[in-house]
């Protein structure tokens, strides 16, 4: 299969309708208290506010995460089978995501006064823990600073998993090497499943461990192989409206809900291979509509890293008017502060993410120049 950057255009459009659903679901929170509807003994129960319910659809936007994962093992495997160089990748991989990690958590834990920490035991093993991306692995660490840096967290750690894969993949094949790795996933969901039922809470960092994703993770990196390598695509052929049912029903059911993240991957990596399939595959917007979910596509990883903290503020707002902070009017100060919170983002994305990522490539280049390279065959040999 002859591939180029305009086959995969779409993931940004993927990106862009990703964080866009992050947002709101966030904004939910922010305006209700709450994002999703309490468990009854073993289904979601409606009894809440009329506010919350008129908002439901927008509480799924929890499953753009899993998009974001299975986008990321199609992107991080399509770039390693393109340069097989594991210095570079990782190179790459901290200047991507890190410097503008850092400068984010600096700016929530040291400047922004709603999210700063205290100069405390607590405070530092919070500014710690963060720094150091195993902030997901404690619960009082989790959702400190901004909740949003939890998959942030994962995902590096995912990172430091890939070259297992890597391995597990030519010793064994894919098809085998998935098999073992959704076994553990699976099972590490199933235990969430009965510690749920039995308890009524997962534990934060049980939830947080990056073998909890891995297989969600990885269907992203099968079908990038595939890809790159001109194969049938795996997973082209599954229903989009199967995946999706049960994706969605999942959500519902109390033994099934701890499934539901592994669910949405694999609706996600569905619809990715029957994108790629076809020849430039697009998403189809209006010309102006398109420009700009790509636009914020590729703002996504800035504003992820920004956006939730300052939501909070529409919570405060109507209270400085002395305006009663009703569910929907803070919900819709939440989507005005949606435009300059992009702002913020593409700044951001233009004074230290891409500089970054500039980096990250003139040092593997630099390093590639300097390694001593092999002679050329003389002609006839």
């Amino acid at each position: 299969m002859a591939n180029s950057k305009s086959d995969t255009e779409f993931l940004y459009h993927l990106r862009g309708i990703g964080i866009l659903a992050v947002f709101l679901v966030h904004a939910i929170g922010v305006a209700c208290g709450r994002d999703e509807l309490p468990w009854g003994a073993w289904f979601r129960e409606f009894s809440v506010s009329k506010s919350f319910l008129l908002l439901l659809p927008f509480s799924f936007g929890w499953a753009s995460v899993p998009i974001f994962f299975v986008v990321s093992g199609f992107c991080i495997h399509l770039s390693f089978k393109r340069t097989p160089d594991w210095p570079a990748f990782f190179v790459r991989r901290f200047f991507r995501i890190y410097p503008p990690y850092v400068l984010a958590v600096l700016l929530f834990a040291l400047v922004v006064p709603w999210t700063r920490i205290d100069f405390s035991f607590s405070g530092a093993v919070q500014f710690l823990s963060h720094l150091a991306l195993i902030h997901n692995l404690d619960n009082r660490t989790f959702y400190g600073l901004s909740p949003a840096f939890w998959s942030i967290a994962v995902e590096v750690q995912l990172y430091l998993l890939y070259p297992i894969l890597v391995a597990l993949v030519s010793r064994f094949g894919w098809n085998r090497s998935l098999t073992y790795i959704a076994a553990l996933e699976i099972t590490l969901r199933g235990i969430c499943s009965v510690i749920l039922i039995t308890t009524g809470t997962v534990p934060l960092s049980l939830g947080g461990v990056p073998f909890m994703y891995w297989f969600s993770w990885s269907v992203g990196a099968a079908v990038a192989d595939a890809y790159v390598s001109g194969r049938s695509l795996p997973f082209a052929n599954q229903s989009l409206l199967i995946w999706g049912g049960i994706a969605l029903a999942s959500t519902f059911v109390k033994p099934l809900d701890s499934f539901s993240f592994m669910f949405f991957a694999l609706l996600t990596v569905t619809a990715v291979a029957k994108l790629l399939r076809r020849k430039r595959a697009t998403v189809s917007f209006s010309p102006f509509f398109s420009k700009y979910i790509k636009t914020i596509g590729v703002w996504s990883y800035s504003i992820y890293l920004l956006h939730q903290p300052f939501l909070s503020v529409a919570s405060r707002l109507p209270g400085r008017f002395h305006v009663h902070p009703y569910p929907l009017l803070v919900f819709l100060i939440c989507l005005c502060l949606w435009f300059p919170i992009t702002a913020f983002s593409g700044l951001w994305f233009r004074i230290f993410e891409l500089p970054s990522i500039a980096l990250g490539k003139r040092l593997t280049r630099m390093n590639s120049d300097r390694a001593p390279k092999a002679p050329e065959a003389s002609p006839g040999s």
